[in-house]
């Protein structure tokens, strides 16, 4: 079909989801979710009628229900553009989502609107992939539970949705790096496990054994120490506690520190990076961090 179509629209283009949209085309998605592009110049309106009858309209990052603020962070994240994004947050983490079929754009704003207590933005990577912005940063109490919004859409749309939830970040300048690495976090890991709802705590075990290139490494460990990554004394500590099977007792005995000193160590840790290296998913991927911290600076 493809190759007929080239034929009728010489300036045709086609590819897989990755494709860039080129301004000036219009862009389209086959019923086996691959992009065209055809320029408009080339096309007339009996032929995009025609076009719309077997091909879907796609806008890529753009799209017709985009609110104000969502352009905002479409020009940050996407062309680099800082300036562009109004009282920017203090705060801020990427939810990315993958739907297991499209869904009108409109439906699912609604929707993911009504579970949330402010507007979140929504970004569409294509008919099927995108990211929640969350720009504060929720209580406890507040906290939106994702394995709830999974259930609203199996009974509202009959669809299944994964989520992968990042961390909260406070560089803005960093968010096109840290949203490119989400995005590819998320596509390394679900190769290998196939939960509803992942985080970036339980996705390390599974990024360190993967053949990531060494910047994914290093905004994985970003991401996990935050700011204590520089705070080489409280590393220490943790990664000690950590080896004496997280034992206060025994790794204070080992450090010569009062049990309270060491406590108290553990817990801003806890606070600065809000991961629980007292449970064992946190140990787990604090430890294979902190080593991995390790390795990349011998390396270098």
């Amino acid at each position: 079909m493809l190759e007929k179509l080239k034929e009728v629209f010489p300036s045709l283009l086609w590819g897989k989801e990755d494709l860039t949209p080129k301004k000036g085309y219009l862009w389209f998605t086959t019923n086996n979710n691959e992009i065209i592009g055809i320029d408009k110049k080339e096309i007339n309106t009996k032929e995009k009628q025609l076009l719309d009858t077997f091909l879907t309209p796609y806008y890529g990052n753009e799209s017709p229900t985009n609110t104000n603020r969502e352009k905002q962070w479409i020009q940050l994240l996407f062309e680099n553009n800082k300036e562009k994004l109004e009282a920017p947050p203090d705060t801020y983490r990427f939810v990315y989502f993958t739907l297991s079929e499209p869904i009108d754009p409109l439906a699912f704003q609604e929707a993911i609107h009504g579970l949330f207590p402010d507007q979140v933005p929504i970004i569409w990577e294509n008919q099927q992939e995108g990211v929640i912005i969350e720009e504060s940063k929720p209580t406890l109490e507040e906290d939106t539970s994702y394995d709830q919004i999974i259930d609203v859409f199996m009974s509202d749309f009959y669809i299944n949705i994964l989520f992968y939830v990042g961390p909260f970040f406070t560089d803005l300048q960093k968010s096109p790096h840290y949203y490119q690495w989400i995005k590819k976090s998320f596509h390394t890991v679900h190769q290998y496990e196939k939960k509803t709802v992942m985080n970036y705590v339980t996705a390390v075990p599974y990024l360190v054994s993967a053949s990531l290139l060494e910047t994914d490494y290093i905004m994985m460990i970003d991401s996990i120490l935050q700011d204590t990554d520089q705070d080489e004394e409280l590393l220490k500590t943790i990664q000690i506690f950590l080896e004496c099977n997280s034992n206060t007792s025994l790794a204070a005995k080992k450090m010569y520190m009062h049990r309270n000193s060491l406590q108290y160590r553990i817990d801003k840790f806890i606070e600065k990076t809000n991961i629980d290296v007292k449970q064992f998913e946190g140990a787990l991927s604090v430890y294979l961090t902190l080593l991995l911290k390790k390795k990349l600076k011998q390396s270098m």
